[in-house]
């Protein structure tokens, strides 16, 4: 892994240039930006309101048709086409909360049926997994991640930049906007984060894993809408048991998300599955899941190193309104899918990418 000075970056992103990274997908470090008020923590930063189980309305139904072929036995492959959606977002009812878990730099064919994770593979035996599903096509990580919760990757990539750097934050719309303005309750937690709205590497923590943080309604927005909702992964536990978000983003830091040992690819990721063995049963235990939640389990991007497709990495889907056990869909999807199948449960606009884009609905059992 590469590590470029502040200075250079500085430099070359002024020019509107960056160097290019020294090997297909792999991460480098954040660029300058220095340290920045990181907002302070507001008091009861979330109303107590009840769990939201995705009946919002905030646009019209897709008029897409989704595919309803059903899964056939267990663990067999789904060969229907998903369909595209519509630019305003469809209310879905009966889901819980959406819990997302990104992780970092490994290929499909690294850990599908890989001795090296055999929780993450016990999760693929029990629940979904998209088979064809890509991310964005662009790398490093940072484009990945904003592609997510955008629609778009914001600027050209080539090398990872802190939220300060130019030239973020961006004034662009973003998923954290959307829910924001529609009153859905959503944060993003981090871990070893060490604090709230952390805007500059620090230890094992890196900004460039938690994409809101790179819009300017997010990291300047009002009433310290930052701090509220971009916050240390310490405080997760407790928001599970009160249930009262309906959107929740989890980012490990660079060990546990399978990032480093960055030379050691097998090593890192054991971590990750490691890591995942022992929060990713919190979540199932908790009434925010089992009450029609979701959990989307994926990676930023794929590196390409067993010479299969460069950006092909897992999406496992679990939830109690999967289909069946094992279900698996080849449709071809991507982080746009992902993005516009969140606004499909919650009822919001789809942005950028996701709006052409198919979404992961025929994972589930809808009414």
């Amino acid at each position: 892994m590469t590590h470029r000075t502040p200075i250079l970056a500085f430099a070359l992103g002024s020019l509107g240039f960056f160097t290019a990274c020294s090997s297909g997908g792999s991460d480098n470090a954040g660029g300058a930006g220095g340290s920045a008020s990181n907002g302070t923590q507001s008091n009861g930063t979330q109303s107590n309101g009840t769990q939201s189980t995705g009946t919002q309305s905030s646009g019209t139904q897709s008029s897409g048709t989704q595919s309803t072929s059903n899964a056939s036995s267990s663990g067999t492959q789904s060969t229907s086409s998903a369909t595209s959606s519509s630019s305003t977002g469809g209310n879905t009812p009966g889901f819980g909360t959406i819990f997302t878990i990104v992780l970092e730099n490994h290929d499909y064919a690294e850990i599908v049926g890989s001795a090296n994770a055999p929780y993450i593979n016990s999760l693929i035996t029990q629940y979904g997994l998209a088979t064809n599903y890509s991310d964005s096509g662009t790398h490093p990580s940072l484009p990945n991640y904003l592609y997510m919760v955008s629609g778009a990757t914001q600027y050209i990539g080539i090398i990872d930049l802190d939220p300060t750097f130019f030239p973020f934050p961006k004034n662009a719309d973003n998923l954290g906007n959307q829910m924001t303005g529609a009153g859905i309750k959503w944060r993003s937690y981090q871990e070893s984060a060490g604090g709230t709205c952390k805007l500059s590497t620090n230890g094992n923590y890196a900004p460039k894993h938690d994409p809101f943080l790179y819009f300017t309604n997010i990291q300047n927005g009002p009433n310290g809408l930052c701090a509220a909702t971009s916050v240390d992964y310490s405080e997760f536990a407790a928001d599970l048991a009160g249930g009262q978000y309906d959107y929740m983003w989890i980012t490990p830091d660079l060990v546990s998300d399978g990032h480093d040992p960055a030379n050691d690819p097998v090593a890192a990721l054991k971590h990750s599955d490691m890591w995942l063995s022992t929060e990713v049963p919190k979540i199932l235990a908790s009434q925010a899941y089992q009450q029609n939640g979701v959990i989307f389990i994926t990676w930023d991007e794929a590196e390409g190193r067993n010479g299969d497709s460069p950006d092909q990495v897992p999406m496992i889907v679990i939830s109690p309104k999967l289909k069946s056990a094992g279900y698996k869909s080849s449709a071809a999807t991507s982080h746009a899918s992902y993005l516009a199948t969140v606004e499909e449960i919650l009822g919001l606009p789809k942005l950028g990418a996701a709006a052409q884009a198919p979404t992961l609905m025929d994972f589930f059992n809808l009414p």
